[in-house]
């Protein structure tokens, strides 16, 4: 399993493209339904940092790239952000019911 998270700050004037762009990604996963793929983004309470948390099972390849939505958001991405997002790789030493 590969577990990756990521944190980035966005511009605030931006937040409302964002969260909608953000939104078509969501909705094409949930039509979409891919197997052996967790995914989640949680904004923090300054409103403008995000955590992104995304899961892949071994041998399953990342389905965001596949998404129109997704490849959208990715070509919008630098004017959107207030600085390079941080992103690491992390291993599941344990988990209850998380992946």
């Amino acid at each position: 399993m590969k577990v990756a998270i990521s944190h980035t700050k966005v511009k605030p004037d931006k937040r409302a493209e964002i969260d909608a762009a953000g939104k078509r990604v969501l909705e094409a996963l949930e039509r979409e339904r891919p197997q052996g793929f967790l995914y989640a983004v949680c904004p923090l309470p300054d409103g403008e940092t995000f955590v992104t948390l995304s899961v892949t099972d071994d041998g399953v390849d990342n389905p965001l790239l596949a998404l129109p939505e997704y490849r959208e958001f990715a070509e919008n991405f630098k004017t959107w952000i207030a600085e390079p997002p941080t992103a690491k790789q992390l291993t599941a030493a344990s988990s209850y019911r998380s992946f």
